[in-house]
């Protein structure tokens, strides 16, 4: 019962958490690192349990829009955090966040969060990887980029991430729903007004999915009525990293996987094929897969995902 309840509130918080943050509604989710379902403190000494199996390679799962960290359990039981430690040693712990506020929002709080993991971690961390479904991949992005230009010990040692259908171009559902919402909102008519009014509601984590949001800048005193409007700002890859992305197709036809993705995102925006206007740095292709017959959230808990995540991470940096 407790695990379909943080279901169903990180739901709501992917859809309203900014309205539950601005109303102090205790139903919000504070940002947090948790094992085995239980909050991992930072401020204090590490829990027993986790101390004992600390080891210094540290790997940090980051869910995505409305999920939690049980996004990630594969129907026996494992994850791909799970897996790494048993099978290359890596200590693993999730991020369980809002997923409605703003992604420059938990990008921040992220970079917080991961200085404060370094600092209260039992032994010296020597390798940080990060592991991110979905929007999780535009917040460790985001969270990247906050501490970019900050004396961080964190982001030296991240050597790999992965985003597994993260929507660096944009997710076009959220196009749609701006489309709709614009259109509705241009009818006289106060029933189709409060129609679009109502759709308006859905919290800026959604929005800042349009066009794959990462900055502040990007969308502070932009008007949340305009159509279509791409203010993103260019957020360079940092070189020190090696950026692996995989992507998901419904289908192993070529033509159908290039239309249709994952069904939420579509392949060239998981594999970051970036052109001018898309205001982002492409990505190298050389480390982006395509794994067929694979919907988006089954990207989180699937074995061939993994043996991929392995065979990249034993790779030599």
């Amino acid at each position: 019962m407790g695990s379909h309840l943080e279901r169903v509130v990180g739901v709501l918080n992917g859809v309203l958490g900014d309205y539950l943050k601005r109303t102090s509604n205790g139903l919000a989710t504070a940002m947090q690192l948790v094992r085995d379902g239980h909050p991992v403190p930072l401020a204090r000494a590490f829990p027993a349990a986790v101390s004992a199996q600390a080891t210094p390679r540290v790997v940090v799962l980051v869910h995505g829009l409305m999920s939690t960290e049980e996004v990630w359990t594969m129907p026996d039981g494992e994850t791909y955090g799970s897996l790494l430690a048993r099978d290359l040693g890596y200590t693993p712990l999730y991020v369980r966040y809002n997923s409605g506020l703003r992604v420059s929002e938990n990008g921040e709080a992220l970079d917080v969060l991961l200085e404060q993991l370094v600092s209260a971690y039992p032994v010296a961390v020597e390798e940080l990887v990060l592991i991110s479904h979905s929007m999780g991949g535009l917040v460790a992005r985001s969270a990247a980029h906050a501490a970019s230009d900050k004396d961080r010990r964190w982001l030296p040692l991240v050597k790999r991430a992965f985003y597994l259908g993260t929507p660096h171009l944009g997710a076009p559902l959220e196009r749609f729903g701006n489309v709709v919402t614009w259109a509705l909102a241009s009818i006289d008519n106060p029933y189709t007004k409060l129609i679009a009014d109502i759709v308006n509601l859905r919290s800026g984590g959604m929005k800042d999915l349009a066009y794959a949001n990462l900055r502040r800048e990007d969308w502070e005193g932009a008007s949340a009525n305009a159509l279509l409007q791409n203010r993103r700002h260019p957020v360079p890859l940092l070189p020190h990293i090696r950026h692996h992305l995989i992507a998901g197709a419904l289908t192993a036809d070529p033509t159908l996987s290039l239309l249709f993705g994952d069904a939420m995102v579509s392949l060239r925006s998981a594999t970051g094929r970036a052109v001018a206007e898309d205001r982002c740095s492409p990505f190298p292709q050389e480390h982006a897969r395509i794994m067929p017959s694979l919907g988006h959230l089954r990207l989180a808990h699937d074995p061939d995902v993994y043996a991929q995540i392995r065979a990249w991470c034993e790779e030599v940096v």
